[in-house]
């Protein structure tokens, strides 16, 4: 038989058997060994004889599998790469001239790192082959730096993604599901763990979402998620055994198979949309993996126990003691420190508990919690919105008959109830994106070479689910432009007497039926006369016009306004505050800007707790009625005749308290005919937004209620001044007045 197919067909059979192997079956890992005789023996026959030479030290590997030395088969998958890549250039005919020393090594240090003192064990019918055998990688070439970058070896055509069944893709999109899910709640984790190192309960918090990712992923055949999963939760594994310290390497590297994981399982997800497996052979998942292994040696050879440096350290025992005892974990590695340090008598029980409880920070537990479909709490918000609409007509229609009222009024009340729950069941906490921010800020700080800190307050605070998703990419906007523009250099900082670290304070808190989420940094801040200047320049304002501070800094909030003299790679492309601001007030929000020069900048941005129900002011203007956002009302009186001015180039002016305040009227703005009713005989509201007011006339206050937001549908959806319609108790519409849209109409008609 020739000699080539033969050593073709054995590693077939081999990576048949490595495919369903399992740790301690022994006839698996006899067939293995049997194939791998042969190998060596037709390896003989090649010319140069590194074939043979990687056949032996795998052989020389899986008999210590045998022996119970070393328990992961990782090095057998770079093996079977090696030698299925020297095969192919036997078959060309050409010389393989690539190092193989990576995997000849990892071959050697998968088995001594289970056990230092325990050598490389081989047959001494192997010795008696070739006496060389204990030194075979000094034979091979060196030509190259590592195997992966054999441009041959590793040439092959990849199979197109497998199309799913039905079944598959029910079990997929669970998987995409519970793994982002899982993957998020890591980076948090992550972040506090940076924060305590020896915190087991945060280290567990983190290993068991891997491992489930790793089973999972598995049973699906999603390999290359399996494999780094699986390294991951190695490394973590040794830090939930005391084996090594989570340090600032260590967490990047997380943090890095996160980031690749979730580029992984994005893959999966275009797949599922298209029927098929994933397809991701462009994404190097072995790279980040052998990194990750190689962090994991590196941690392990300074084994360290923070457990008895605080026994050293409070005198309950000496180092020598210590170090006895960490020799005897080696040799058992089921027990703990402790566990070793109590059963020879060195350290009382009570210690030990007491020196754990230094070592912990006790968390809050976390309610359980159901997974419930968005679309039906959409819909179940939807409907009980509905039912206030009915309650209301309802009420109306009763309120000539007592009787009824009474049973009305009862009902109102259960559909309050109802109401209230089913929207607080799309109320979440803001946590999960203040976390993000973190991870945020610690990348751009490292990019930049700032040291910046986070500071947060007001996590807690439950806002609409839709209005979380909403802050998320303005908030990273402008922390991006807190770290770039904001925070000085640390030699700058220390020149204006501030401290060398900046800082970035996130804060969320509840006020007037908003929520109220502020970016502040103590920075350089903004420099309003070049803001001017730079806006004059590109004909956005003129010399004359007279702006008050927080008509300048607002000037930033322009398309393409950028005062950024370079351009970096985090921002300065008069790119993205203009995206801010139309995605806050997409939401019907608004964003305000403060700063003050040379201690920094403070951005709040000002949000509905709901996008669904408004509290509103019911008015009368001739014959249409509007809702007026409580939360934008400052009062409400009839101005005297005295107090009305008209002022050329302003409009109509009201003076009231000593403030002249601008005149809105509603049908000149929404309607045909012009509306002449003298301010004195009608009713004036002032309405605020963004610290800047004006009066609206109205014929008549209708009083206050709770209005269910309606769509106007995508015809009147861009009409400026108008943020929604909704049902009202005789059952005709209202339109809902956003005011800050009116404020922009007025001036830009003037």
């Amino acid at each position: 038989m020739d000699v080539l197919y033969k050593i073709e067909k054995d590693l077939e059979d081999f990576s048949r058997l490595h495919g369903t192997f399992c740790i301690g079956e022994v006839p698996d890992i006899g067939s293995m060994i049997m194939i791998l005789d042969d190998l060596v023996q037709s390896g003989k026959k090649c010319v140069p004889d590194t074939f043979e030479a990687v056949a032996r030290a795998c052989r020389t590997y899986v008999k210590n599998i045998t022996l119970e030395k070393i328990s992961h088969t990782k090095p057998i998958e770079e093996t079977l790469v090696l030698m299925k890549a020297i095969l192919n250039h036997m078959k060309r005919g050409v010389d393989f001239t690539f190092e193989t020393s990576d995997v000849m090594e990892l071959l050697s240090v998968s088995v001594l790192k289970e056990d230092e003192d325990v050598e490389v064990l081989e047959s001494e019918e192997t010795f008696a082959e070739d006496p060389g055998a204990q030194n075979e990688a000094s034979k091979l070439p060196e030509t190259g730096n590592s195997t992966e970058h054999i441009p041959d070896a590793l040439e092959k055509e990849y199979p197109p993604p497998e199309r799913l069944s039905d079944d598959d893709m029910e079990i997929l999109v669970d998987f995409v599901s519970e793994a982002e899910d899982n993957l998020d709640s890591i980076e948090v984790s992550l972040i506090e763990l940076e924060q305590d190192p020896s915190d087991v309960e945060i280290i567990n918090n983190i290993f068991r979402p891997f491992h489930t990712i790793k089973g999972v992923s598995g049973f699906l055949s999603l390999k290359k998620i399996n494999q780094l999963s699986h390294t991951t939760e190695n490394l973590l594994d040794s830090a939930r055994s005391g084996d090594i310290l989570i340090d600032h390497s260590a967490t990047d590297a997380i943090l890095e198979s996160v980031d690749m994981l979730k580029k992984l399982i994005q893959r999966v997800k275009q797949g599922i949309e298209k029927g098929f497996g994933p397809d991701d052979h462009d994404i190097d998942a072995e790279g980040l993996s052998k990194q990750l292994e190689k962090l994991h040696r590196k941690l392990t050879e300074g084994d360290k126990s923070l457990l008895g440096e605080i026994l050293v350290e409070k005198g309950v025992i000496d180092e020598a003691s210590l170090e006895e005892s960490l020799v005897e974990q080696k040799v058992s590695r089921s027990k703990k420190i402790g566990e070793i340090l109590v059963e020879k008598k060195n350290v009382p029980p009570e210690e030990i508990q007491t020196a754990l409880a230094e070592q912990k920070t006790f968390k809050k537990q976390v309610d359980a919690q159901v997974k419930v479909s968005t679309q039906k709490l959409d819909d179940l918000v939807d409907y009980a919105g509905e039912l206030v609409i009915a309650q209301s007509m309802l009420r109306q229609q009763a309120a000539g008959d007592s009787s009824l009222s009474q049973s009305v009024e009862q009902l109102g009340q259960i559909v309050t109830k109802m109401q209230t729950i089913a929207m607080s069941m799309r109320m979440i906490p803001i946590r999960a994106t203040f976390m993000k921010m973190i991870r945020l800020v610690r990348d751009l700080s490292q990019k930049s070479g700032k040291k910046v800190e986070l500071r947060m307050s007001g996590e807690d605070t439950e806002i609409d689910r839709n209005v979380v998703d909403a802050l998320y990419e303005p908030m990273v906007h402008m922390i991006r432009n807190s770290v770039d523009h904001g925070i000085e250099k640390s030699e700058q900082r220390i020149d204006s007497g501030k401290s060398r670290k900046g800082n970035i304070f996130l804060r969320a808190y509840h006020k007037g039926g908003q929520i109220i989420i502020e970016i502040e940094d103590d920075g350089k801040g903004l420099d309003k006369d070049r803001i001017r200047e730079k806006a004059i320049s590109t004909g956005l304002i003129n010399e004359d016009d007279k702006l008050t501070d927080s008509q300048i800094y607002n000037l930033i909030l322009e398309p393409g306004f950028s005062t950024a003299q370079q351009i970096t790679d985090v921002s300065g492309r008069g790119v993205g505050m203009d995206v801010v601001k139309d995605g806050i007030e997409k939401f019907r929000g608004h964003l305000n800007i403060d700063s003050n020069s040379g201690k920094g900048t403070l951005f709040t941005i000002s949000l509905p707790l709901t996008l669904a129900i408004i509290d509103g002011m019911l008015v009368r203007v001739g014959d249409d009625k509007y809702v007026i956002p409580t939360t934008a009302i400052q009062r409400a009186f009839k101005p005297d005749q005295k107090n009305c001015f008209t002022v050329e180039d302003k409009g109509e002016i009201i003076k009231e308290r000593d403030t002249l305040i601008p005149l809105l009227r509603i049908k000149n703005m929404f309607e045909e005919q012009e509306d002449k009713t003298p301010p004195w005989e009608s009713l004036v509201i002032v309405v605020e937004s963004k610290n800047e007011q004006k009066g609206i006339l109205i014929d008549e206050l209708l009083g206050k209620d709770e209005y269910v937001i309606k769509s106007l549908g995508g015809n009147l959806k861009s009409v400026k001044g108008i943020a929604g319609g909704a049902i009202l108790a005789d059952g005709k519409v209202g339109l809902i007045l956003d005011i800050q849209g009116l404020f922009n109409l007025v001036s830009t008609t003037q």
